[in-house]
């Protein structure tokens, strides 16, 4: 599977790099083709009989020159002189190439006089070797814009790299969180857990044995869950389900367990024990021996939305508040954030006698 990942990976940078060349080639041929817009006629000339070539042959050179001149201060004068702030280096090659613009000029416009393939059409052959055409200036002023869109180029690709840099150290700075809170909430659930089943060996409960097994699977399910984000829905109302009739054998006849869980006909996905805290500390809090209570646990879908709620009594032994009690709650709430951010609404309502909390959370497939 890793195998098959890493060429599926390899394949997908190798079709981002040909449409990449792909797109330059467009350009390019763009570049080149302009001027054929202005001189659509090539061939020989019915008066003077001269060839005559789809543009003049200064302006090919210097299209070639200019393609060249791109790619060196893209690959090769930006990388190695601009970043490392070589300022005296970046700009003597600059000025080579510009130098270079004006010799090349010349001789090219000579060459198409020796050719025979621009007289006539080439108004400015009479005149002396040395003096500025505007041609030339408009070859120069061609070369400043490739040079300065090269250097645009250039400067944007290091942008997207360090924001892509960015962006793959936050997404393993709150990967590396989320697993930190999920092996919190791991220990937190086994040792409540161990509780119920202490309490069932004191009472030499014959559920003792069947609640060693239901935590065994439930274990099980977690140790396979360590390196997965999502899970299926239903699969997590499998396991909240199994750990409510969990917590359910230690209970007496003053708790009522009111549990009405909706199977979801969607292949939606939540991440894993995600409610699980919820439901823990609705039994932590709202349960007594002495005095009647009720659990009340709801989960609904609509359209791809859950809405969960858990309302539970809360018993005068409980001194602390319920709202802000609990390592559990605390990492299922930085969990939400993380997880869903701007997908979700929680809400917590706390009176001397009663905790309700509702969660409205939108799920993906």
């Amino acid at each position: 599977m890793k195998q098959n990942n890493g060429l599926s990976e390899r394949e997908g940078r190798t079709g981002k790099r040909l449409f990449k060349y792909f797109i330059h080639g467009l350009i390019w041929l763009a570049f080149f083709s302009l001027p054929l817009l202005f001189r659509p006629r090539f061939g020989a000339d019915p008066q003077s009989g001269a060839f005559r070539l789809p543009m003049p042959l200064p302006m090919l050179v210097n299209n070639i020159f200019m393609i060249i001149a791109f790619y060196v201060n893209l690959l090769v004068l930006m990388p190695r002189f601009f970043n490392k702030k070589r300022w005296g280096y970046y700009a003597f090659f600059t000025s080579l190439f510009i130098l270079a613009s004006f010799w090349l000029h010349d001789l090219t416009k000579e060459l198409e006089i020796l050719l025979g393939v621009g007289r006539p059409f080439n108004p400015y052959h009479n005149r002396p070797r040395g003096v500025f055409e505007f041609r030339q200036f408009s070859f120069l002023y061609t070369l400043g814009l490739i040079w300065a869109s090269s250097m645009v180029y250039h400067l944007l690709g290091q942008l997207q790299a360090s924001r892509r840099h960015a962006e793959e150290v936050k997404a393993s700075a709150l990967q590396a969180e989320l697993s930190f809170l999920k092996a919190q909430i791991n220990p937190h659930f086994l040792f409540n857990t161990l509780n119920t089943i202490y309490a069932l060996t004191l009472k030499q409960s014959e559920d003792a044995p069947k609640a060693v097994i239901k935590l065994s699977n439930l274990m099980r399910q977690f140790t396979n869950d360590t390196s997965v984000e999502f899970v299926p829905l239903d699969e997590e109302l499998n396991f909240i389900r199994d750990y409510i009739e969990l917590q359910q054998l230690r209970l007496s006849d003053k708790t009522t367990v009111n549990c009405n869980l909706v199977y979801c006909e969607q292949p939606l996905r939540i991440a894993p024990r995600l409610l699980l805290p919820f439901i823990d500390n609705a039994f932590k809090y709202g349960v007594s021996n002495r005095t009647k209570s009720s659990i009340d646990i709801d989960l609904q879908i609509k359209d791809s939305t859950l809405l969960f709620s858990v309302k539970n009594a809360i018993h005068a032994n409980n001194a602390e508040r319920q709202a802000s009690s609990g390592i559990g709650l605390e990492n299922v709430k930085r969990r939400l954030d993380l997880l869903y951010e701007g997908r979700h609404t929680l809400k917590q309502e706390q009176t001397d006698t009663h905790y309700h909390l509702t969660l409205t959370l939108t799920l993906t497939p």
